[in-house]
């Protein structure tokens, strides 16, 4: 064997191995087992699994305005009274809307109270754009949701479905991570 078919053995080793060593390795780590893939989950807040289908519940009881069918929504829930825990979810819920910015259209904050006097302790002026639904609505998001903690946020789709919550205290910049994902990748509201 001569130089010259050494040389190019060589070179057709060296090709074949450029092509055969990603297969290779891929089938390698298909079925060496999960402690190289990433992690399931990529959103901050609980999936709810199945989605909560949420009646026509008149947002703006003056105008019996209905948009849980519009645009995406933050609503937030207070049992009794808006204690701390629920204003700090009302604010970073204004500032989640307003980080947006263009977008914000897109996305409404909703706020049902657990009675009449819960929505009278709110400054309306530092919540300019906050919708404020009539007592009654709380009663039938309970019946569906079950129990819910003061400042507990929680995502519903422009279809009317309840689809993700956040606990008390959840970093906000999860929720704007959570929420540009489905902004970025949903084609309605």
């Amino acid at each position: 064997m001569n130089d010259a078919q050494l040389r190019g053995r060589l070179t057709l080793l060296a090709i074949s191995a450029l092509f055969i060593t990603p297969i290779v390795l891929a089938a390698y780590l298909y079925f060496s087992g999960d402690a190289w893939r990433p992690a399931e989950r990529t959103q901050h807040g609980e999936l709810i699994t199945p989605p909560i289908s949420l009646p026509d519940i008149a947002l703006n009881p003056a105008t019996g305005d209905d948009r849980f069918r519009e645009v995406w929504s933050l609503l937030v829930l207070a049992e009794d009274q808006c204690d701390n825990e629920c204003i700090v979810a009302l604010e970073h819920a204004r500032q989640i809307r307003l980080s947006l910015g263009p977008k914000m259209t897109r996305l409404q904050t909703v706020f049902v109270p657990g009675d009449s006097g819960a929505a009278s302790a709110l400054n309306p002026a530092e919540f300019p754009v906050l919708i404020v639904t009539a007592p009654e609505s709380g009663e039938t998001l309970q019946e569906l949701i079950g129990s819910w903690e003061n400042g507990e946020v929680f995502l519903v789709d422009p279809l009317g479905n309840l689809m993700m919550s956040y606990p008390p205290g959840t970093e906000m910049g999860d929720v704007r991570k959570d929420l540009g994902h489905l902004l970025k990748l949903s084609g309605i509201g």
